[in-house]
């Protein structure tokens, strides 16, 4: 019997382990876009996890965060992502990722954005740095419905 009741703990557990946090699933979704891109050959592994804003609305959780990434030794083929040593010299990238999920239907995505650059790159210029801004405030107001008041008044007064 006791056995039986450590097992039933043990996989609830395991349950609860398996759940990963909107952190966790925005970082995958961050290494999975990139990683799918026909221009990347080597694995590239998280080394952290910085500047996480998490924000609930009623169309669901918006996640933002940036990743820093570190080439690995492994090609990139989808069954080499497991183990991999980082490369002593290997590339280092910074990739801001901005996702909405859907709260009718959890682990959907209504929108994603993901930008990834080179650690050495100079900063990122105004331009870019407000275009990317605009992008992530877009995939934040996804799925909000926009109300303005009167606005369905005035349209119908018009003349014909």
């Amino acid at each position: 019997m006791k056995g039986l009741l450590v097992l039933g703990l043990g996989l609830v557990a395991l349950a609860a382990a398996g759940e990963l946090t909107l952190q966790e699933r925005v970082v995958g979704l961050v290494l999975e876009a990139f990683h799918s891109r026909k221009v990347v050959q080597w694995v590239y592994k998280e080394q952290a996890v910085e500047d996480v804003t998490e924000r609930e609305y009623p169309a669901g959780p918006f996640v933002r965060l940036q990743v820093r990434l570190q080439q690995t030794q492994c090609r990139n083929q989808p069954r080499s992502r497991q183990d991999c040593a980082l490369k002593r010299r290997g590339r280092k990238l910074i990739c801001l990722a901005c996702v909405k999920f859907d709260s009718r239907s959890p682990g959907e995505v209504l929108a994603q954005y993901v930008h990834c650059r080179m650690e050495t790159q100079q900063a990122v210029k105004d331009t870019e740095t407000t275009r990317q801004e605009e992008e992530c405030r877009t995939v934040q107001e996804k799925g909000e419905a926009t109300y303005h008041p009167g606005v369905f008044a005035f349209s119908r007064g018009l003349p014909p």
